[in-house]
């Protein structure tokens, strides 16, 4: 027999993929010990335990198979909604704990007092994110081309603008293009290198379809289109399912989410930005007037995480 109530079905989390982490334990100059966050210039797949220096511990499986420090990972997704695979949002985190979460109209903030309140979200206009206390969120779910198990899912999370700005453009234009055909589709989350105004050239990520041109890309689509046709696949329900099973809720633990990218001190910065960046980091300075010049955009958020 089987159960029909007390039972609520969630997608399992493999793993994480990261590009960051909580660096070794310093103490501040008042004697408060604390991690600098760590930038890597290669993802890392982790389980989902942590090590005794807090950090998620690398599935060593995965990684030999990924190869050495891959910058980019071959992937599927798991739904056509763009929302459902990239859920995004503004996140303010203070003391271990969210106290702010809007979508660009609306936001919930959750009081001392256990009650939340809705609120404007007006980005442009908002104290915490003006002050870049406020950030973006956006978090992938993904399964990973090859894996060794089917039915969950891996994660990866990033509160850099040009990061989900990039995944947002490219989960969009792959949309449009094939009939709002996403799930199933062959693709790799990429490191590619950004030019920005306040850290010369970084590291950010993106997503791109594993195809030569429009056509061959709508090809793939076709017959993703023909198979679900040839099993009665109906996409829409089982992304009904999925949200009722919880894989758009946020599930990390707030204080591994502040230590890691709301950390207030400075980033350690393993690769990707040269040495008067770093000096500028460590200075609290603006960067030089002839570097402004030259670069053709910019990051909003600090670091891209």
């Amino acid at each position: 027999m089987a159960i029909k109530n007390g039972i609520n079905p969630r997608f399992a989390e493999l793993g994480k993929i990261k590009i960051g982490g909580k660096g070794k334990e310093t103490t501040s100059q008042n004697g408060k010990k604390f991690q600098l966050p760590v930038k890597y210039d290669h993802f890392i797949v982790t389980g989902i335990e942590k090590g005794t220096d807090g950090n998620f511990i690398p599935d060593t499986e995965m990684m030999k198979r990924l190869g050495n420090k891959p910058r980019e990972i071959s992937i599927r997704l798991l739904f056509d909604d763009i929302d459902i695979n990239f859920f995004t949002s503004f996140q303010l985190y203070a003391g271990a704990k969210l106290k702010c979460k809007g979508d660009g109209e609306f936001a919930t903030r959750y009081l001392e007092s256990g009650l939340t309140e809705v609120v404007p979200c007006e980005p442009d206009k908002c104290e915490f994110a003006k002050s870049d206390k406020c950030k973006i969120s956006g978090i992938l779910s993904c399964m990973i081309s090859g894996q060794s198990q089917f039915g969950g899912v891996y994660r990866f999370r990033t509160h850099g603008w040009n990061s989900v700005s990039n995944i947002l453009a490219s989960l969009q234009f792959i949309s449009q293009n094939n009939n709002g055909i996403l799930a199933g589709l062959p693709m790799r989350l990429k490191m590619i290198k950004t030019v920005t105004a306040e850290h010369g050239t970084i590291d950010t990520v993106t997503l791109v379809i594993e195809a030569n041109d429009i056509e061959e890309m709508r090809l793939l689509a076709y017959k993703e289109s023909e198979s679900r046709k040839l099993l009665n696949f109906d996409i829409k329900q089982v992304e009904r399912i999925a949200i009722e099973s919880g894989i758009t809720k946020d599930n990390d633990d707030p204080a591994d989410i502040e230590k890691e990218f709301y950390n207030q001190g400075v980033p350690v910065v393993e690769k990707g930005t040269s040495a008067e960046d770093v000096a500028t980091i460590l200075e609290n300075k603006p960067a030089p007037a002839e570097k402004k010049q030259k670069q053709e955009t910019t990051t909003q958020g600090g670091l891209d995480f």
